[in-house]
């Protein structure tokens, strides 16, 4: 089902990619720094493990896309969480840069009190000072890290992914560009 992001970025970036021994390939490298990097997916009995060391069930689309991509970063865009490498022993540190952004790191950023029980946080974007939760409905939500309220409202998990290439390729096209420092 979520075959189509590695696709999508393929057609973007064309062979301005990079494999690390981690398995994630990186894309993009645009202004000296990469845009794009998705994770290899996590076996069922890893992303079961995870649930039981995050102490909740993830939602049916979240584990899907786990099967997938332990989580990603595109465009500059948005941050999606998955289960962080085990050990960084050995690793370059691009390698340990470029690794998977726990999701419980991004919940411990995001999670409130006032958050309802039914929301799993599992992405973020720096860039629009927003995360996105999924709720018991397996919609999408974009929520305002500022004042808590919905943005915006995304019927399934691939069709916000879709949104964000798309916002992604128009930012590609339009050399829209974001800086870090």
């Amino acid at each position: 089902m979520y075959e189509f992001l590695e696709k999508e970025i393929n057609n973007i970036y064309q062979d301005d990619n990079k494999k690390l021994r981690t398995q994630t390939v990186m894309y993009g490298k645009l202004e000296h720094r990469w845009h794009t990097y998705l994770h290899p997916g996590l076996t069922r009995e890893e992303i079961e493990e995870f649930e039981l060391r995050v102490g909740t069930s993830f939602p049916s689309a979240y584990k899907e896309f786990l099967s997938f991509y332990n989580g990603c970063y595109l465009f500059d865009l948005l941050r999606m969480g998955g289960k962080e490498l085990e050990s960084y022993k050995g690793l370059t540190i691009e390698e340990q840069v470029r690794s998977t952004v726990d999701v419980e790191d991004i919940q411990g950023i995001h999670l409130r009190k006032r958050t309802p029980k039914e929301h799993f946080i599992f992405a973020d974007s720096l860039v629009k000072n927003t995360y996105y939760v999924v709720g018991k409905d397996e919609k999408v939500l974009e929520v305002d890290c500022k004042t808590k309220k919905v943005i915006e409202s995304y019927d399934t998990l691939k069709g916000f992914i879709v949104q964000i290439v798309q916002e992604g390729k128009d930012n590609i096209a339009n050399e829209i560009y974001f800086e870090f420092r």
